[in-house]
């Protein structure tokens, strides 16, 4: 079975592995609507911890309270502890497992299950990062920013294209913020003039990369606030921020997913912006005005 595949490639770990196991024991004992919801699960157990469970059980064809009768009848006490269990697990994958299991998942349901499954868990991400979101958090986080004398934009391997995005966008209305160079020790050498009452943006995600982390406890140690943005409260550092705005990045993409990270960002510009003066506007009217006579975009 697929089932036995999926756990090959990835190496799930054991607490995982243990609920895939039971729950191929006692499939022959369920009702056909159990039945159905547990060949989805085993034959994909991925897709529990990155897609909705209104989204599996459309899969499996049964409706989502169907969904929870499976997950109380392995002894868990709702679905959420469930997927927190597969979750935890595919956390625990490097990036060679995930990519292992978008092959076999395109051999067995092809290209269009794997967009499907890409657009369910991305669109789920999004959602959640509105609904969770406390607006008086990021209004906090908006206000720090500005009050700043310095904001340093701190963040390393992939998210540092992204903070780069954000330094682009952010620079128009916060001309203090600074994005430091990542080669090297750059990290840490653009952190050097840090002071008390600069303020660090961080971004970190699982797995996070420890060049961001070190030059964002180096940034601390000089007496700096941290605004991060992350993926967990049990992130490194989370315990010491003044303002912490959280984003999922589960996906079925062999890489943490960026799409609820971007939303996150836009958010907060958005909000620095709304919350400054006629400064923040003039400035980004003076940037709309050079580009625009140095003919800058094409239309």
């Amino acid at each position: 079975m697929l089932y036995c595949q999926g756990l090959s490639a990835t190496l799930f770990i054991s607490y995982m592995q243990q609920t895939l196991e039971t729950l191929f024991k006692v499939t022959p004992t369920l009702t056909p609507k159990l039945k159905s919801a547990a060949k989805v699960i085993l034959d994909n157990p991925n897709l529990v911890a990155t897609t909705s469970m209104r989204a599996l059980a459309s899969r499996a064809g049964v409706t989502p309270p169907t969904m929870i009768r499976l997950a109380t009848t392995l002894g868990f006490e709702n679905y959420e502890s469930f997927r927190r269990v597969f979750q935890t697990s595919v956390n625990k994958q490097n990036f060679e497992d995930r990519a292992n299991w978008l092959q076999l998942t395109s051999a067995t349901d092809g290209i269009a299950s794997i967009v499907h499954e890409i657009a369910e868990s991305s669109l789920g991400n999004i959602k959640q990062f509105f609904q969770e979101l406390d607006l008086d958090a990021v209004s906090e986080a908006a206000d720090i920013i500005l009050a700043a004398p310095n904001v340093y934009v701190i963040a390393a391997g992939g998210v540092h294209w992204i903070a780069s995005y954000l330094y682009y966008v952010g620079k128009m209305a916060i001309p203090q913020i600074r994005l430091p160079r990542t080669s090297g020790s750059g990290l840490i050498e653009g952190l050097i003039p840090v002071k008390k009452g600069d303020v660090v943006l961080a971004m970190a995600y699982h797995p996070y990369a420890r060049h961001g982390i070190e030059a964002s406890e180096f940034a601390l140690s000089r007496g700096a606030r941290l605004i991060y943005l992350t993926d967990s409260k049990a992130a490194p550092l989370a315990s010491k921020a003044d303002v912490l705005i959280l984003q999922k990045t589960e996906s079925p993409q062999f890489f943490p997913s960026m799409v609820s990270v971007m939303a996150a960002i836009e958010t907060l510009i958005s909000v620095i912006v709304a919350r400054s003066g006629d400064d923040a506007i003039r400035s980004i009217a003076d940037y709309s005005e050079i580009r625009k006579k140095s003919e800058f975009y094409l239309s």
